[in-house]
């Protein structure tokens, strides 16, 4: 199955510059080392990643979808090319109970 609506995605600049991709965010920190470590992305790159997520939220299939306390929660894995080779990046969506816009929770290199 496709994410619904993953053309109206939202992917906030904050949270991949201040928290996946943050070095001293108190938990993004560890999805951060990540993905520069095996992906050579930082916080500067977050409009790559951002570009990244949004033509998956559109083209990719979701893996896994679990009812969530405040909606549904869409999982999506991803693959990249770096240069250590192909890197799957899990993405996780959640669409709030009563919307029906997709956005992003959380992403990081497996």
């Amino acid at each position: 199955m496709m994410l619904p609506n993953g053309e109206r995605a939202v992917i906030p600049e904050s949270k991949l510059r201040d928290y996946v991709l943050s070095a001293s965010h108190p938990v993004g920190r560890h999805h951060a080392e990540r993905f520069r470590r095996l992906l050579g992305i930082g916080p500067d790159d977050w409009r790559s990643l951002q570009s990244f997520l949004q033509r998956a939220a559109t083209e990719e299939q979701v893996e896994k979808v679990d009812r969530a306390p405040y909606g549904m929660k869409y999982v999506m894995r991803l693959e990249r090319d770096s240069a250590v080779g192909k890197v799957t990046v899990i993405a996780v969506w959640i669409v709030d109970a009563g919307e029906d816009v997709p956005r992003l929770v959380t992403c990081y290199p497996e």
